[in-house]
């Protein structure tokens, strides 16, 4: 019955088929689009200028061209090709007229005045193929059955090639059948950074609107695949917009927030139900952090809002007495402290203690203890190495030593006692290698420290022979001694061999 009608509507414009028909509807088009312009014109009215001048010039077309096969006498050929052509015109307009209708008069009104661009295309697109197809049939007379199946491989290369299109095509009807994506929503897309207004959706983008009237064209597809935040929209849900305000620790927080939601409440496009909120966030640096949370009547009003805010606050800590803390850094200028400074005090009396330095009246051990060091040794450090040259002289403050010649122990070192001297004196090298046993500190005589004592005082190199001699035949004694203790007697050596062929232990 559908194929009967269609076939009896359609057939109105076959070539072959009488001007009557075809004559009566292109009037009938004409005059609804010339009343249509008459409206929007003279009479202000509201309506769609989509294809209205359009649609009138091509009718206007159309009786010419019928005026010309009325009045003129052309041959049979020529005079076939005017009315195909006449009947194309009308098709034309017909397919406008029947878009008008639906798009411009249904969809306008029902979608108060913003018909969406993918709703206005697909439906324009569906009309003239059926209008198209209608041509093809009762115009050209051609078999559309054969022409789509000669087509099919075509379709399929053109459909491949054109994967990324169509998919932005299906997407734009998830999109904009989405309630949360329609159009005059808010939304943002953090992975490229767009935060606007949705103001289009078509087939391929989606246009969104950003607070610098820039317009984004974001690809269908690609708002199906990403994260997309809803902020809201002016008739919808609204989402809560925070400001953080810091203020200084001496503001009573009780007092803060009351300030903050009074300012809050004096925001013409803050909304007061549901109402605003403010909370004590964090303790910073420098400052006690407030969230100041609201929701806009008209998300667009954001930045303006937020300035307004942040003014009003500024304006309203000055009144209280108080001023927005910001980030202070104490710059303390200090000397490192130098270690073991307290062993300084008591060098003066070890000097004067020790042996090789009783020569020495008082104001030479003072000028001599101005110019010496502490030296702090970790156990297991060697102070000095057998066999190496030195100049200086130690004498133990703290700790003990352990003496080693040619590797082999032959005595320890205690506090007061000195070493290192004929080194300091006579400039030989190292007779043995001192390591500390403990944590040790040394007083460290060097030539350059007492050379200016010696040379303001000549017979003091008297006395310090006597002592060096002194002390040389004592460490020859105790060298000999040690070098006894390890030298073994015969019986040892035997007793040592025998234990060793029957496998005994010592003891």
């Amino acid at each position: 019955m559908v194929n009967r009608f269609l076939d009896s509507v359609f057939s109105l414009f076959d070539s072959s088929y009488g001007l009557v028909g075809k004559t009566a509807v292109l009037a009938v088009v004409l005059l609804f689009f010339l009343a249509v312009n008459c409206l929007i014109v003279f009479f202000n009215r509201k309506l769609s200028p989509h294809k209205v001048k359009g649609t009138i010039l091509a009718a206007l077309l159309g009786f010419a061209a019928l005026l010309l096969d009325g009045t003129v006498s052309i041959p049979a050929p020529n005079e076939n090709a005017i009315k195909a052509v006449f009947s194309l015109i009308v098709l034309f307009c017909a397919a406008n007229f029947v878009t008008y209708l639906v798009v411009d008069i249904v969809f306008f009104h029902r979608m108060d005045r913003q018909v969406p661009d993918y709703k206005r295309d697909l439906t324009t697109v569906l009309v003239y193929l059926v209008f198209g197809m209608a041509a093809l049939r009762y115009v050209f007379k051609l078999d559309i059955a054969s022409i789509l199946t000669t087509t099919t491989v075509l379709t399929a290369a053109i459909a491949f090639a054109m994967q990324t299109t169509l998919a932005n095509i299906v997407s734009s009807f998830y999109v904009q059948n989405d309630f949360n994506l329609h159009r005059n929503t808010w939304v943002s897309i953090p992975e490229n950074d767009i935060l606007g207004e949705i103001v289009n959706v078509g087939f391929r983008y989606t246009t969104i609107r950003t607070f610098d009237n820039q317009k984004v064209l974001v690809p269908n597809n690609h708002i199906m695949q990403n994260i997309v935040r809803v902020l809201g929209s002016k008739e919808g849900e609204k989402s809560a917009v925070h400001i953080k305000v810091g203020l200084g620790y001496d503001f009573p927080p009780e007092k803060a927030v009351a300030m903050l939601r009074q300012i809050l409440l004096q925001e013409p496009h803050v909304m007061k139900d549901p109402p605003p909120n403010v909370w004590v966030r964090d303790f910073l640096d420098s400052s006690v952090e407030y969230d100041m949370r609201y929701f806009l009547d008209d998300y667009s009003c954001r930045i303006s809002t937020q300035s307004s805010v942040l003014k009003k606050v500024w304006y309203a800590v000055a009144r209280e007495g108080y001023s927005i803390p910001f980030p202070h850094r104490e710059v303390i200028s200090k000397e490192a402290n130098v270690p073991f400074t307290e062993e300084e005090a008591s060098v003066p009396g070890a000097l004067e203690r020790a042996e090789i330095l009783q020569s020495l009246d008082r104001e030479e051990i003072r000028k001599l203890s101005e110019r010496v060091r502490i030296r702090v040794f970790a156990p297991g450090e060697e102070v000095v190495r057998q066999g190496d040259a030195g100049d200086s002289l130690f004498i133990v403050r703290r700790g003990a030593l352990d003496v080693r010649i040619d590797g082999a122990s032959v005595g320890s070192l205690r506090e007061g006692t000195v070493f290192g001297e004929m080194s300091l004196l006579t400039g030989e090298k190292r007779t043995a290698t001192v390591a500390a046993s403990t944590e040790v500190r040394l007083i460290e005589i060097s030539k350059e420290d007492i050379e200016p004592v010696i040379r303001a005082n000549p017979r003091l190199l008297e006395s310090l022979s006597a002592i060096l001699a002194q002390r040389q035949a004592a460490n020859v004694a105790q060298m000999k001694s040690a070098q006894r203790q390890r030298t073994p007697t015969g019986k040892d050596v035997f007793l040592e061999k025998l234990r060793t062929f029957f496998g005994l232990s010592p003891g």
